[in-house]
């Protein structure tokens, strides 16, 4: 992607997250009933739904944000920064996953589990390929606890990840995460919507 595309995706994935935030702001107390009457259900979206499209969307903003800034890294300290915080960003995109997929999955009707059990399938295998390849229980971890999220005592531990990103080819981690978060925001988004079209969603994973 040049800076232009990625620019141009930033804002139109924003303006959608936008959407969504303000839609699950826009709840109404109702003291009669002593209960929330939500601008969601007047709307008729699952409230589960809408986050989980919100918290993908985000997810894929700040890799787009770290792509960009890694792109234009010039110093080997600079693209050990960027590729920290991707690493992170991507831990914990995962792990957020799978504590949302449980519940997205449970609020399909029972015409659908199939088709939409197909569609969790073919992203988990997506993104089990991703894990093996980059070494989520593994390596992830290790750049996550001792550098990303954390300033490690032992500085050499800490320093041990600058190391592990300059031996292996991880600017490439960004791209080939976008091959499971692609698929997944539309997936997402369709799902807010109720209505995930088999063809767009294959299509996804060539955009």
């Amino acid at each position: 992607m040049t800076y232009k595309e990625i620019d141009e995706r930033i804002n139109h994935y924003q303006e959608e997250l936008e959407w969504s935030v303000m839609i699950l702001k826009n709840a109404i107390k109702n003291e009669n009933y002593n209960k929330e009457l939500d601008v969601i259900e007047i709307l008729g979206y699952e409230k589960a739904r809408v986050e989980f499209f919100s918290f993908v969307t985000a997810a894929y903003i700040d890799l787009l944000c770290t792509y960009r800034n890694l792109k234009r890294s010039k110093t080997d300290w600079e693209k050990f920064y960027n590729l920290r915080i991707a690493y992170l960003t991507i831990y914990e995109t995962i792990n957020t996953y799978f504590k949302f997929k449980g519940e997205i999955y449970k609020s399909v009707n029972i015409e659908n589990k199939k088709t939409y059990k197909r569609f969790f399938e073919m992203l988990n295998e997506e993104l089990y390929e991703f894990k093996e390849e980059f070494q989520y229980d593994k390596i992830m971890p290790k750049i996550r606890n001792k550098s990303s999220a954390h300033y490690d005592k032992n500085f050499l531990e800490y320093y041990s990840s600058f190391e592990i990103l300059k031996k292996y080819e991880s600017k490439d981690i960004i791209r080939s995460f976008l091959y499971f978060l692609n698929p997944l925001h539309y997936f997402s988004f369709s799902l807010v919507e109720g209505n995930v079209d088999e063809f767009l969603f294959l299509n996804s994973w060539l955009s």
